[in-house]
């Protein structure tokens, strides 16, 4: 029954595709979808590498017909609607303006459609999306994604934000030449901007797959559950806050964000946070460390030469069932010391409040080997290479 519903939901798309194509044709015509470049992260929120995209454009490009795909219940749906031009995603002026748009620009491979997975597959399979596609990335690449290797993935702009990912990406993803493109993160124009730092631990880990979709009482069973709280309860840390005025906050990985309200903490100067609540790129930049695990956060911290630990208790499980280990390994490239235990990370962040929020010389050597010259310009050249696919 599975599969008839799901071989039925590909052929609805395909004809609700071609039948909003075919209305685009005309539609293409009027201003509203002449020339679109359409612009999505999740649909959701607006946070990322799009959302400054998009500003960019709006403030100095004003004659690109840009729109932004996000909901209307979104939080943050007043921000980018005071921007620009926004659409309602899953509405048919969506796929309209799916099917007319001139580029398609997301963060995620095909986010710009109704349903990303099933419109990757179509691709694939038929190359049923018409027009230019870019994408600018949601962090940068470390650990190996077949789904972004040519053919899976058949982008006409696939942004790198690094050295090594650059030279890992066009050896082993085999895009045509020209695709893959060292330009950065947009969102990492930002981070070069001059900001106040906080006496502030940002906690900030990635995702598990099987954790995904539990029960809170079998979250609580679980590893991740105990060595993140297990830095939290800890009592030296505890100590350790009041003594050096500091204070932490832990924020969890967007697909994890209904398990939030299981890491209370008793201490005052711990707080959990939730989405909605923080924008993720503002906690980065005030903060003064990072714990993370797997995290791509952490090359957007190690961008601003702020310390940082990794705590990577499952190491080998994580890289046997959530991603294939890549080019970049912590413990030889990374940008601070690789723990397994929750009293090792606290141990450092001890140390750390006695001696100084700095990150250690070895780091920034690594910093700079990693990122090569660091532009804030990262926006324009995205503009421009998005001009060059535009015109060909």
């Amino acid at each position: 029954m599975k599969k008839i519903v799901s071989v039925l939901t590909y052929a609805w798309y395909v004809v609700y595709y071609l039948f909003a194509y075919c209305v685009g044709m005309i539609a293409k015509r009027f201003p509203q979808y002449k020339n679109l470049w359409l612009i999505a992260e999740r649909k959701t929120d607006a946070r990322d590498n799009g959302l400054h995209l998009f500003k960019y454009i709006t403030k100095n490009h004003p004659e690109i017909n840009a729109a932004f795909v996000i909901e209307s219940a979104s939080p943050d749906y007043v921000r980018v609607s005071g921007l620009g031009k926004v659409i309602e995603p899953y509405t048919f002026r969506h796929m309209l303006a799916f099917a007319c748009a001139e580029v398609r620009i997301s963060t995620h491979y095909m986010g710009c459609s109704p349903d990303a997975y099933r419109f990757k597959r179509l691709d694939k399979v038929f190359h049923l999306v018409r027009g230019k596609n870019a994408l600018i990335r949601h962090g940068i690449t470390a650990n190996d994604l077949p789904e972004l290797h040519y053919p899976e993935a058949r982008p006409d702009l696939l942004v790198c934000s690094a050295v090594p990912e650059y030279e890992d990406m066009t050896e082993h993803y085999s895009h045509p030449q020209g695709v893959i493109q060292m330009l950065g993160l947009c969102r990492f124009d930002r981070l070069s901007e001059n900001h106040e730092t906080k006496r502030q631990i940002l906690i900030m880990p990635t995702w598990r797959y099987f954790l995904r979709g539990i029960s809170d009482k079998d979250f609580k069973q679980s590893e991740y559950y105990k060595n993140f709280m297990g830095i939290l309860s800890d009592a030296k840390l505890g100590e350790t806050l009041n003594r050096y005025d500091l204070h932490i906050v832990l924020y969890l990985h967007y697909e994890l964000q209904p398990y939030t309200k299981l890491f209370a903490a008793e201490n005052p100067r711990i707080k959990v946070k939730s989405l909605g609540e923080s924008d993720v790129q503002d906690l980065l930049m005030e903060s003064a460390m990072l714990i993370t695990d797997y995290s791509s956060v952490f090359y957007d911290f190690a961008y601003m030469a702020k310390p940082l630990a990794y705590l990577q208790f499952d190491e080998e499980m994580f890289y046997k069932t959530q991603y294939k280990r890549g080019y970049f390994n912590c413990h030889t490239d990374g940008f601070g010391p690789v723990f397994k235990t929750p009293e090792e990370v606290v141990g450092y962040i001890c140390k750390k409040a006695e001696t100084g929020m700095e990150m250690e010389e070895m780091y920034k050597r690594r910093v700079e080997k990693f990122f090569g010259e660091r532009e804030a310009n990262h926006c324009e050249k995205t503009f421009a290479a998005l001009k060059r696919i535009v015109s060909l």
